[in-house]
């Protein structure tokens, strides 16, 4: 059955690349196709301007027969791609692919071509201005601490101490302590914390994932222990923020 299955595909494939072949299309080299998300990565703006501008004329291959649901298609490709090539370049997973999922919501709310097209500009830009303002916010931190940062950011799901880091870096706990202060001005364990809750608002106010299960998932003490904390930085408890929010971001986004 699945050799049947295959050999449709190798048929239907060869079929699609003789065609493509009689229409002269070609698709882009993986070079030419990854640069503009290398723009967005490094935050360069100007060159990602002027390939964007480039791309308003590109021959693109044909995914519908509807040409809203074509770029619907090539938006969440794109998207998917320019989020996690971020996420490599340092911004905070939470954040970019929080930013992914409001630009999904805005682009499934729109109903003409034109407006997804002005829209994923608007996205390309977005995550390089943001990847631009971060790469100049971090230039002053050592090798070290950027080092520190990054496995906090890979391991938001463990329970993370200053021990721990130490020895993942090879360093002094003390003197790790005294120098993560000192450049980013707050400790450690603060820091951490901070990520932390951030990432569980995301999951607070776009999934429907338990406090229970957000608590586990984050490396939480416990239920109990996360909703303390929770509504000692935040003014109120997890459950509280999530009937605020979650409703509310849909709305909102559904009417932008």
């Amino acid at each position: 059955m699945q050799d049947k299955v295959l050999k449709k595909m190798d048929a239907a494939l060869s079929d699609y690349l003789f065609k493509q072949r009689e229409e002269e299309f070609t698709h882009a080299t993986l070079n030419q196709e990854m640069s503009g998300f290398e723009y967005v990565k490094n935050g360069d703006i100007d060159s990602l301007k002027r390939f964007l501008v480039k791309h308003r004329s590109a021959l693109l291959p044909r995914l519908s027969e509807s040409p809203v649901q074509q770029e619907r298609y090539l938006f969440v490709s794109v998207i998917t791609t320019c989020c996690r090539v971020c996420i490599e370049g340092g911004m905070p997973s939470d954040e970019s692919y929080g930013l992914s999922d409001l630009y999904i919501l805005k682009m499934d709310a729109l109903n003409k071509a034109e407006d997804i097209k002005v829209l994923y500009e608007e996205m390309m830009l977005d995550y390089a201005g943001r990847m631009k303002a971060y790469q100049m916010k971090h230039t002053d931190y050592s090798p070290k601490i950027l080092l520190c940062m990054e496995f906090i950011e890979k391991h938001m799901h463990d329970r993370i101490t200053v021990q721990t880091l130490a020895d993942e870096l090879e360093m002094n706990a003390s003197w790790l302590s005294t120098v993560f202060m000192r450049e980013v001005g707050v400790s450690v364990s603060d820091y951490i914390r901070q990520k932390k809750l951030t990432a569980a608002k995301h999951l607070l106010s776009y999934n429907e994932y338990s406090c229970t299960d957000i608590a586990e998932y984050l490396g939480f003490a416990g239920e109990s222990h996360f909703s303390a904390l929770f509504k000692k930085y935040e003014g109120i408890t997890p459950k509280e923020y999530r009937k605020r929010t979650y409703n509310k971001v849909f709305t909102n986004m559904a009417r932008s």
